[in-house]
């Protein structure tokens, strides 16, 4: 069976952050967030908002009483607080502005990577030299899952290993293109992050001790998508809603032996595909593609997954 996984002064409130707080730090802490009406995954540590949007926090599954604190960077805008719930506005200035959430009950923190967008005008080619190509002005069938993305997330050296969630950082994410240009841009919706974060807990119960899943492709710009020669204009890759990914506890670079047969090939990819449906299956919202990859000369088998929001198999 698998696991189920997955009043404060303004003033206080804007304190900044500890030197402990490095940008690589996981977190742990006994409450979980709601953002902007949605449930927050306890494993996802990051949002993606745009220059100047308002953001409202609740923290949820807590003792009554709790008394927590928020805590800025010094950066944006806290413009109403609580004991539990908070409102704020995003700076103008994409960029990461790190959050932190105490419980003074039992002093567990919580840190809340906040990504803010760069505006991106769908038609442009590049984006501070880093070519991005461009998207269709509709989304597919008007799904605004498939519209062109009002901006894309600002990766530099510094914050490339920032994480993501719990055991996924930013820079597993980023297009395989330009690999000595930075700034370089990437999308990753929240409920992939969720979707991998659970496969990843479906792992350890099957006895795979990992520090994350290889990703071998994340998001994939238009320009670089059709480089490659894929002619779709509504791949799940380029809205951040897609990977391609495989388990590699070993480290050579390559699919592991999952099946046990001491063979590594495709029927270890249909193994882990097994193991998404089973995932899926306890979680209905995580629905989306999936196909089972072979090996070619390049690389090993894979799986692609990704959070379109319906069964679809090829």
């Amino acid at each position: 069976m698998l696991c189920a996984a997955l009043c404060v002064p303004v003033a206080q409130a804007r304190l900044t952050l500890d030197d402990s707080l490095e940008l690589g730090q996981r977190t742990a802490a006994e409450f979980a967030l709601t953002i902007d009406g949605e449930p927050l995954p306890r494993a996802v540590r990051a949002i993606f908002v745009m220059p100047g949007e308002r953001v409202d926090i609740v923290a949820r599954e807590l003792s009554d009483g709790a008394d927590l604190v928020l805590q800025t960077s010094g950066a944006g805008v806290l413009e109403s607080g609580s004991a539990t719930q908070w409102r704020w506005q995003a700076p103008r200035e994409p960029g990461l502005y790190p959050l932190a959430i105490y419980n003074r009950d039992d002093m567990s923190r919580m840190r809340l990577n906040v990504f803010v967008k760069k505006p991106y005008d769908a038609s442009r080619a590049e984006l501070d030299g880093y070519r991005i190509g461009p998207y269709e002005p509709q989304g597919l069938r008007g799904r605004a899952s498939s519209a062109p993305p009002d901006g894309l997330v600002q990766v530099t050296r510094a914050n490339r290993d920032v994480a993501l969630s719990e055991h996924f950082t930013l820079g597993q994410f980023l297009c395989h293109q330009q690999p000595d240009h930075w700034p370089k841009y990437v999308l990753v919706r929240p409920r992939l992050l969720e979707k991998l974060e659970r496969l990843h807990t479906a792992l350890a119960e099957a006895g795979f001790d990992l520090d994350t899943i290889t990703v071998m492709s994340g998001y994939r710009t238009p320009w670089y998508n059709a480089d490659i020669g894929n002619t779709t204009v509504y791949s799940q890759h380029l809205f951040g809603s897609a990977a391609d990914i495989f388990v590699d506890a070993n480290g050579d670079g390559r699919m592991d032996d999952l099946n046990s047969d001491s063979r590594i090939d495709t029927a270890d990819a249909r193994w882990l595909a097994d193991l998404v449906e089973a995932v899926v299956a306890e979680h209905p919202p995580l629905a989306g593609g999936m196909s089972v990859y072979p090996a070619n000369s390049r690389h090993g088998p894979f799986v692609h997954i990704d959070v379109r929001g319906m069964r679809v198999r090829w």
